[in-house]
């Protein structure tokens, strides 16, 4: 008999499905859209109410080119309105890319401590926003957070702030917060495995996680960096400060706290920085270290050597990403390789962002194939209509047999 119901013409076996299912097929379409299922018959009536995962963005609602009052005071109330009618348990909250107002946001941290909300995303479009929005003091009590992504919010910790003692993942865009509240809010979280931090206004930072395994930085303003943090296996640093002085930085020291590194990327003015003062001392060895993204000047000779140096210290390398910096083509200096490395493991290498010849960067080239006898791929960006450094590069000669060369990006 059921049988012959499910074939029967017109009949909604959709609607048939257990309630979970209907939850997470409601999960994989924008707000506006669930919610409009209510009117497909009753068994659809309540379902969205209880969605445990509400994403507020571009493609759940619509944002308008021009932001303007009016358009705020609609979303905020939009949202008011689903909070209040859900009557479940809610996995996620995702506002994102719209202008922010601190009164909405203190209103739904409220409603969401009730929820046992476990991943929380609020970041407001810079472009939308004049001012910063304030994180609300209750946020402070979601004790089940097991993810936080922030952006343009003002933070100050509470004085009875006890931590977020499930936390694993954490990133921070552009915060204003004070030095002693950051390196808090990190050392209160016991079980943090990953941070982004976005920094663009605090001198030092301290960073107290013994489990963190992945650290992103992207700072503008820093002098010192200290890490406690002996588990990291990936790490994306980027330092933009333009009056850094040597005396008072600790950067050069900052690779020697990574002795479990599998990635690592260096970026901005960071090879720069670690030439500063005595030069790029490094007192061990990245045994793991399998990836390494780097961008510097072979122009330089400084740089070129610091580069050399972390070659030395990377015996098991499998992948080069090296970004060549525009300034290689203003300096004359063509760097001395040393012919007696060899990169035992070294399979696939990335050349970005090189838009004519240069004899330092054909120079590093020769090395490299000359000390690669693994080597399988090679590829290589470079502007339209100057194929020079590609010809130039095939008549190398090489290590590998099986090396090949991919012009695997055109500028235009």
């Amino acid at each position: 008999m059921n049988y012959e119901r499910r074939n029967m013409p017109g009949v909604d076996r959709i609607s048939d499905l257990p309630r979970e299912l209907k939850e997470n097929i409601l999960v994989r379409m924008p707000v506006k859209e669930a919610v409009r299922t209510c009117c497909l018959s009753k068994n659809w009536r309540v379902v969205w109410s209880s969605i445990p995962e509400l994403v507020y963005d571009e493609h759940s609602i619509s944002i308008p080119e021009i932001w303007q009052f009016e358009d705020t005071r609609k979303m905020v109330k939009f949202v008011d309105k689903f909070l209040l009618l859900h009557d479940g348990l809610i996995r996620k909250f995702v506002i994102a890319d719209v202008k922010l107002c601190s009164r909405a946001v203190k209103r739904w941290t409220r409603v969401l401590l009730r929820k046992e909300i476990e991943e929380i995303q609020i970041t407001s479009d810079i472009c939308y926003n004049k001012r910063m929005w304030k994180v609300p003091p209750i946020f402070w009590n979601l004790q089940c957070l097991k993810e936080v992504v922030l952006s343009d919010c003002i933070i100050k910790l509470p004085c009875a702030f006890k931590g977020f003692k499930l936390l694993k993942s954490l990133s921070l865009e552009r915060p204003d917060i004070s030095e002693c509240d950051l390196t808090k809010l990190i050392a209160s979280c016991p079980l943090l495995e990953n941070l982004n931090l976005c920094i663009d206004n605090i001198f030092s930072i301290l960073i107290d996680a013994l489990k963190l395994k992945q650290l992103r930085l992207n700072c503008i303003a820093v002098k010192n960096v200290c890490l406690r943090a002996p588990s990291i296996v990936r790490a994306d640093l980027c330092f933009l400060n333009e009056e850094l002085n040597p005396f008072e930085s600790n950067l050069i020291d900052l690779l020697n706290c990574l002795p479990k590194l599998e990635m690592l990327e260096l970026r901005g003015r960071l090879i720069r920085y670690l030439t500063y003062g005595r030069g790029l001392e490094l007192s061990i060895k990245f045994y793991y270290l399998k990836s390494l993204h780097i961008r510097t000047n072979f122009g330089c000779q400084k740089e070129a050597a610091v580069v050399h140096q972390l070659f030395h210290h990377t015996p098991n390398l499998q992948e080069l990403i090296i970004s060549v910096s525009p300034d290689t083509y203003a300096c004359a200096y063509k760097p001395e390789w040393d012919q007696s490395t060899v990169f035992e493991r070294l399979k696939f290498v990335k050349i970005r962002e090189c838009h004519k010849s240069a004899e330092s960067v054909l120079s590093f080239l020769a090395f490299l194939l000359a000390c690669t006898p693994v080597l399988l791929e090679l590829s290589f960006e470079h502007k339209v209509g100057d194929h020079g450094v590609l010809r130039e590069l095939v008549q190398l000669k090489r290590a590998s047999k099986e090396a090949k060369f991919y012009d695997f990006k055109i500028i235009l």
